[in-house]
């Protein structure tokens, strides 16, 4: 794959990367406990709590890898002018671009876990509007940033359309910097003539419409969707079968996932799509990229919750892969 000393020349850039992220913004709360007997009222788990955190979700955990890996990652998006704004607002507490607008309301998933098992998660979610003046408010916020790449972390919440979309390809061709989309089904057509586009199985089965069972079913699709969107890089995170990836006029190639061991894959897309940009624009090659991205999914796999990787653990991991393989 690579040696330790081009790793560390492609992770000593990082520092010096800027990376718009814009998207669907989440405030994920873990509610962490013990489970000792049912309820007496209802047949269900009594939870007794012993902590609770609040992290960065959807576009904020790809920011949140970003930040982690010593890069300055700017958040855009919409949310809403509540308490769970501003718990957002104290997390991420630089780099912050967000519109608060109180027509809108924060995205929230509550977790409760016991026993590093997710027992229940509770969801509070409206539709993200993007009326006229949200549009301008945004548009001058895509302009006026000094970045390296973007990064849309779509979740389907309402925060990407085609206005949006069209405003960040112009920023991405001005700039001469890649746009790279995590999709969601509803837009796919908004994703034609981006850098590079990151879709799990189950969103590449829906862009390829049909079933992806082996690396031979992935190969067709990644060159359906390549040449249907007209993108410079397309690549697949296929969970326990790894990534399969592909360039515009290059070899098609899949790396095998390393996780020890998988306890919550909440977020992994995030981490991926966060490594993957950064590595690109600090010089690594399309398999570099794909290889690091791939070693920091399978890190946070073995976390629980939406959950970021470091350098130093990036460096491990890529020297205990080369080492087993």
């Amino acid at each position: 794959m690579f040696n330790p000393k081009r790793v560390n020349e492609i992770c000593s850039s990082f520092s010096a990367k800027k990376i718009l992220v814009y998207g669907d913004i989440i405030l994920d709360r873990y509610v962490f406990g013990q489970v000792e007997r049912i309820s007496p009222e209802a047949p269900v788990p009594v939870v007794r709590v012993s902590s609770e955190e609040l992290r960065l979700g959807g576009a904020g955990n790809v920011v949140a890898n970003i930040d982690h890996l010593g890069a300055g990652g700017l958040l855009l998006g919409v949310v809403g002018d509540d308490a769970f704004a501003a718990e957002i607002l104290k997390i991420k507490k630089t780099g912050n671009l967000l519109i608060q607008d109180p027509q809108n309301q924060t995205i929230s998933k509550t977790r409760i876990i016991s026993q590093r098992q997710q027992i229940v998660r509770v969801d509070r979610e409206e539709k993200i509007i993007l009326n006229p003046a949200l549009l301008e408010q945004l548009g001058a916020r895509v302009n006026s940033a000094q970045i390296d790449a973007i990064i849309v972390s779509d979740y389907g919440k309402g925060t990407v359309n085609a206005e949006v979309m069209a405003m960040l390809k112009e920023k991405a061709a001005t700039g001469g910097i890649p746009l790279i989309v995590d999709p969601k089904p509803p837009h796919f057509a908004f994703y034609r003539d981006v850098t590079a586009i990151t879709p799990n199985l189950k969103e590449a089965e829906a862009m390829f419409g049909r079933a992806i069972d082996s690396d031979d079913d992935a190969v067709l699709a990644l060159q359906h969707i390549r040449r249907k969107y007209r993108t410079q890089f397309t690549l697949i995170t296929r969970g326990g079968n790894g990534i399969s990836a592909a360039a515009k006029g290059g070899k098609i190639f899949h790396l095998p996932a390393f996780s020890h061991e998988v306890f919550d894959v909440t977020g992994a897309g995030d981490t991926v799509v966060a490594v993957f940009t950064l590595a690109l624009v600090s010089g690594a090659s399309l398999r570099e990229a794909v290889a690091l991205a791939n070693a920091a999914a399978s890190i946070v796999v073995e976390k629980i919750g939406t959950s970021q990787v470091s350098p130093e653990e990036l460096r491990t991991r890529i020297a205990y892969i080369q080492k087993r393989h």
